[in-house]
């Protein structure tokens, strides 16, 4: 590409304002070094100037900008900026003192508060307003009414409006009524564009009579005009042109047909912006009072007005209440966007921030001028970016939303942070996808917690394992510890039945001897039994006295055998009693203490 069209393409990013803003600024690395220049062209994103001042590319740039009323009085603004030099052209030096250079710059904005950029916006439209770039350059479903009084005022405004609708392959059609006639408007086209007659040829640009379009049967048809719009929209984007562009004139406005034909351009107010379609409706102020005048604004987005020799824009009261309202909603939301914990973001279909909310620095450690231009990939470890990459692909390609994407990215100072990603795709006017929109949370920490979580879990399942299995093996123990118990009471048993027992049996003692012989087997007999055990316990408390005499109690043995046995009186023996009763917690009760005994 040579030079003067990489330039020309350099220039589109911008709005030319010619010399009323101007910069006051310096290297960031020589702060006393300032130099001041008019600006060239200008946009919320860059600017471009002309200097004698040589600075090389990259380098960063100090800007105050500031917009003088007559470049003599106060300023309307002042902001400051941090800019890089984005590309330098030299300029011929035949056009200016012999031996000096003088280079254009365009520079683009790395830092700047979101309202001053607002501010160059708003300033850059109104700037475009007053130079008529909004009839060259209009957005589709721009909807203009021209007050006139002469025949070179329709012509100062139409023949330009044609023009780059024809240079921009739009469908073009000139309604015409008095003063001009399609004859002259024909003469007009051909005088500004050279091969018009390759434009006509081909069908592109149709000029017509008011009474062809407007008044078909002499009858003006609401719904008929505004039908054969749209008809000639369809016809226009099948034949491969881009849209429309259209004007019609009104001269032949008869009194009787005002309100049907204020209703019309009301119709046509309402619906314009769905259609890839231009229109400036022309009315002459020698025909308009003030009644009309204020229903023509009222059905236009703005109203073209000749004061001296410049041409105004005014804006209808409609659309500035909707755009101040729009502004209040944007500010809601950018306020929003800006104490939300979250970062907000948007990118470009391939995924290219073409936003960021100042949120990023929190969670990631970066400027937003550090990741403008930038994908979600590149601030990805490798892997990770490979991984979301594709799915990110699959996405676009079915143009479908993604929520709760969790993905790893890289700290600016090196550690990572897990972040949850909710996007939703961005369309057109014609249903194409232009990109996504979203936000980022940081849930580094709720991810930790998990892991956390997922260890302890996993630490609990293995110490409820290991206490299972412990568990189990006691239960072995135990269950050995029994039978090992068992048997031996199996083996006491025997031994007592039938080793004990029978020489107990053969002997024939009387009297009191005969007593402990019957309490000694019956003791044999129970020797492995639980009673001994019980009797003793810590709990219970008895004497070794009251546990012999329990013994004996439990034998069968009445009070009085006791006392023999014992050589003890019976009221010490009614005494232990008592006491053992008052221990085994049957006291005053009506309970036989042998019965009770017997059952323990």
């Amino acid at each position: 590409m040579d030079e003067d069209k990489t330039l020309d393409l350099d220039r589109r990013r911008y709005s030319r304002l010619g010399d009323s803003v101007f910069i006051l600024g310096n290297l960031r690395s020589n702060p006393t070094e300032k130099f001041r220049a008019p600006t060239q062209n200008i946009s919320a994103g860059g600017l471009m100037f002309e200097t004698e001042k040589d600075i090389s590319q990259d380098t960063t740039l100090d800007l105050e900008i500031y917009q003088p009323i007559d470049c003599r009085k106060s300023t309307i603004f002042s902001i400051a900026v941090l800019a890089r030099v984005a590309w330098i052209r030299e300029i011929e030096k035949n056009n200016f003192e012999e031996g000096r250079n003088k280079y254009r710059i365009g520079v683009e904005f790395l830092e700047i508060k979101e309202e001053d950029r607002s501010r160059i916006a708003e300033y850059v439209e109104e700037g475009r307003k007053t130079r008529l770039d909004l009839i060259r350059d209009a957005p589709w479903g721009t909807h203009l009414c021209q007050f006139y009084k002469t025949k070179e005022d329709l012509m100062d405004i139409l023949v330009p409006y044609f023009k780059a609708g024809l240079e921009n392959n739009e469908f073009c059609l000139w309604v015409t009524s008095e003063p001009v006639s399609e004859e002259e408007a024909t003469n007009a086209m051909k005088k500004a564009v050279p091969d018009f007659d390759r434009y006509l040829k081909k069908g592109q640009i149709e000029i017509l009579p008011h009474s062809e379009w407007y008044l078909k049967g002499g009858v003006f048809n609401l719904q008929r005009v505004l039908n054969a719009w749209i008809d000639k929209l369809n016809q226009a984007l099948s034949k491969g042109f881009n849209g429309i562009r259209v004007t019609g004139n009104t001269a032949w406005l008869e009194k009787r047909d005002w309100k049907d034909f204020t209703n019309y351009e009301e119709e046509v107010n309402k619906t314009i912006g769905k259609y890839r379609m231009l229109a400036i409706c022309t009315y002459s102020l020698n025909k308009c009072g003030a009644p009309e005048v204020i229903d023509i604004i009222s059905n236009h987005q703005f109203a073209l007005i000749k004061r001296g020799d410049k041409w105004e824009f005014i804006e209808s009261s409609e659309r500035k209440k909707a755009k101040e309202e729009l502004m209040a909603s944007e500010k809601k939301f950018k306020d929003l966007i800006e104490t939300t914990p979250d970062w907000v973001w948007e990118t470009d279909r391939d995924g290219v921030y073409t936003y960021i909310s100042p949120r990023v620095k929190d969670l990631l450690g970066y400027e937003v001028s550090e990741v403008l231009g930038k994908t979600p990939f590149d601030l990805m470890p490798k892997e990770e970016a490979q991984r979301i990459g594709k799915i990110f692909k699959e996405k676009v390609i079915k143009k479908e939303p993604f929520y709760n994407l969790e993905n790893i990215n890289r700290h600016k100072n090196g550690h990572f942070v897990v972040l949850e990603t909710n996007g939703i795709p961005i369309f057109d006017k014609e249903s194409q996808l232009k990109g996504y929109r979203g936000i980022d949370r940081d849930i580094t920490e709720r991810k930790k917690a998990e892991e956390a979580l997922k260890k302890s879990e996993s630490e609990l399942r293995a110490q409820k394992l290991a206490l299972e299995q412990k568990n189990l093996a006691l239960k072995e123990i135990i269950e050995h510890i029994e039978r090992t118990k068992n048997k031996i009471k199996k083996d006491i048993a025997i031994n007592v039945n039938e080793s004990l027992l029978p020489i107990l049996q053969k002997l024939k003692i009387k009297g009191v001897l005969s007593k402990y012989i019957n309490l000694l087997r019956h003791r044999l007999e129970e020797l492995t039994s639980s009673f001994g055990c019980k009797i003793t316990e810590k709990t219970i408390k008895l004497t070794p006295r009251e546990i012999e005499i329990c013994n004996m109690i439990e034998g069968g043995l009445t009070s009085k055998e006791l006392s023999e046995l014992l050589n003890i009186s019976r009221q010490t023996i009614e005494k232990h009693r008592k006491n053992i009763r008052k221990k085994l917690g049957i006291s005053n009760k009506k309970i036989n203490l042998t019965s009770f005994l017997q059952k323990l």
